[in-house]
């Protein structure tokens, strides 16, 4: 197949070298481009971000090419398309692949990242692993402690990061941690970027201030810990990312946070910015809200401030200002994250006593003036509320309207959760593939499985970030801070 669309693209694009991504590239080096980068993505490899897209910008070229020929030959849609060839390097062994592609260099293809490690604390199902990688980064440690969750987390990244999943000789994890309360600091290897949603425990006397001893027995503890001991080998991560709940900001009173930045900052010296940020407004169509902190060492990059993305354009370029977000933001409907209708089996159309259980509820509270209840989405709608991890019990915070159909609302099937988050769940498709292609349907986010139950499913991805925008903030610290170290 792939020789095939080669044949057929060369006789129409001649020899000349065309400029794709800034680059110009002779057909030679496309056709070498494009193989390698089908080769890696098809058997699961990780693929610098940079170089992916590199790859599927000469894939579209050669397919729109001989598209405009009015071939015969080729009469499907680029993702079928694109699959078929997919297909092609999905059969042979690994050690032929791998052999093959270390005879080719690339590097003059691959200016944008510079490797790093950052390990992945809390990881839950990996949105942060994902951003990481995203940008040439390895993980050489993460820790999570509930048991399912460690499951989606090893079948979905040991493809891209293989060596975090080795074992001793008795079986046990070397580097795949799980309560972070039994990490010891020491052992874990050298890493130039810490990421990290830590629950948000209460702090039993935070509002005397009083640093570590106010963090003890919380599992921001834990994170300051491990940095404390790096600081003291004398390998001070050079970066952290945190996230955490919105309410974060005000609770108690902002003791609290307050007690947070004064341990990233007096007591780690780190500077510190923080933002509450929007999913909506990074190309998915939810209403979540997220405070995000991003400390860097001063002694080690040379930068006064930091600028967090506050959403994305159609570029996927970020934007900076609040005045400019209505305007240039992505535009989103529920309906892109939609699944086909004839793949959603009948059972996640809730049932008459649970929608008429729904209706008195919401009706109670109103006439008690409280604002809890179901909430009703169309395709059209523009965004959702906020997936949390309790959805699997009654999907009564996000229900899709089905009146058109004569049918009662149905709840989001656990692909459609997943591609809320921004995962890019595959399946058995998109309803509007061309709506979805924007955030979570694009070849730059690799393929994400789910391995477990349909509840496991729903609990994990109402636990996670959302995937564009640790995305967008993993790209501003490579742009912003890494590539300023002194």
């Amino acid at each position: 197949m792939f020789e095939i669309l080669k044949k057929k693209a060369k006789k129409t694009l001649g020899k000349d070298p065309i400029a794709i991504d800034g680059y110009r590239l002779s057909f030679t080096d496309q056709s070498k481009i494009l193989k390698q980068h089908l080769t890696l993505y098809g058997m699961g490899f990780g693929v610098p971000h940079h170089f992916e897209k590199l790859g599927e910008d000469i894939l579209k070229l050669w397919i729109n090419t001989v598209k405009e020929t009015n071939d015969p030959w080729i009469d499907k849609d680029y993702d079928a398309f694109r699959w078929e060839i997919l297909e092609c390097f999905r059969q042979e062994p690994n050690d032929k692949i791998i052999k093959r592609n270390l005879k080719l260099d690339l590097t003059k293809f691959l200016p944008a990242y510079h490797p790093f490690n950052f390990i992945d604390l809390f990881a839950g199902i990996g949105g942060f692993h994902l951003a990481m990688h995203s940008i040439g980064g390895t993980c050489v440690f993460a820790s999570e402690w509930d048991k399912n969750a460690r499951i989606s987390y090893e079948a979905n990244y040991a493809p891209i990061d293989p060596q975090l999943f080795e074992k001793d000789e008795d079986g046990n994890y070397l580097y795949f941690n799980g309560d972070i309360n039994d990490a010891d600091p020491h052992q874990i290897p050298h890493f130039d970027v810490l990421c990290g949603g830590f629950p948000c425990q209460a702090f039993s006397i935070a509002g005397q201030r009083r640093g570590f001893e106010d963090a003890r027995g919380t599992l921001f503890f834990n994170i300051a810990q491990i940095v404390q001991t790096k600081i003291e080998e004398g390998d001070k991560p050079k970066v952290l990312l945190l996230e955490n709940v919105k309410g974060l900001a005000n609770y108690d009173h902002g003791n609290t946070l307050a007690v947070i930045m004064n341990v990233l900052q007096n007591e780690l010296h780190y500077n510190v910015s923080t933002k509450i940020l929007n999913a909506k407004y990074f190309g998915v169509p939810q209403n979540r809200e997220r405070l995000f902190f991003v400390c860097w060492d001063p002694e080690q990059i040379n930068v006064d401030e930091f600028h967090f993305p506050l959403g994305l354009d159609d570029n996927n370029n970020s934007i900076f200002t609040k005045e400019e977000l209505a305007d240039r933001c992505i535009r989103t409907s529920v309906c892109d994250i939609f699944q086909p209708a004839d793949t959603i089996p009948a059972n996640f159309t809730i049932s008459d006593r649970l929608w008429e259980g729904h209706q008195r509820r919401k009706e109670r509270n109103r006439q008690a003036g409280k604002g809890f209840g179901y909430s009703l989405f169309r395709a059209e709608s523009v965004y959702t509320s906020t997936i949390s991890a309790r959805y699997y019990k009654d999907g009564s915070e996000i229900l899709i309207d089905q009146s058109h159909l004569g049918l009662n609302p149905r709840r989001l099937t656990p692909v459609e959760a997943g591609r809320l988050q921004g995962y890019r769940v595959l399946e058995n498709g998109w309803e509007y593939p061309e709506n979805a292609e924007n955030f979570n349907n694009n070849a730059a986010n690799p393929e994400y499985r789910i391995v477990v139950s349909s509840k496991e499913a729903y609990h994990q991805f109402g636990n996670s970030v959302a995937v564009p925008v640790v995305k967008a903030i993993a790209r501003e610290i490579y742009s912003q801070l890494l590539r300023n170290i002194i």
